[in-house]
């Protein structure tokens, strides 16, 4: 099982945002690439994945992610990118899993969204 976030950002999250992020929570975390480059998996040092990241998305309007999201956003400039994130959500990795998505979105300079039902 996992929880749904989503990061929105003005710039691409890129690879050094994500090892930078991941590892102000925990410089053991592992991390692998999946499809050619199109996602990347962040795993505990004992292997179990704690998030998997999608290739970011530009969108062209906030007004996408607000309906994507189901509610407004108060989000700076007309254009955003949007990066899926599948995060574990079972104790005791949920936590861990919580924290680094939030680390990854200020190291990208965005915000993390959950994408639970509201």
């Amino acid at each position: 099982m996992s929880a749904e976030w989503t990061i929105l950002s003005a710039d691409h999250v890129d690879a050094a945002a994500v090892l930078t992020g991941a590892a102000a929570v925990d410089p053991t975390i592992g991390i692998r690439q999946l499809w050619a480059g199109d996602a990347l998996q962040l795993v505990s040092d004992d292997g179990v994945v704690l998030l998997t990241l999608f290739q970011s998305r530009r969108l062209d309007s906030v007004t996408d992610a607000e309906r994507l999201l189901a509610r407004p956003l108060s989000v700076a400039g007309d254009r955003l990118w949007w990066t899926e994130i599948h995060a574990a959500a079972q104790p005791p990795f949920r936590g861990t899993a919580e924290r680094i998505v939030h680390s990854i979105a200020d190291a990208a300079g965005g915000t993390a969204e959950s994408r639970a039902a509201q």
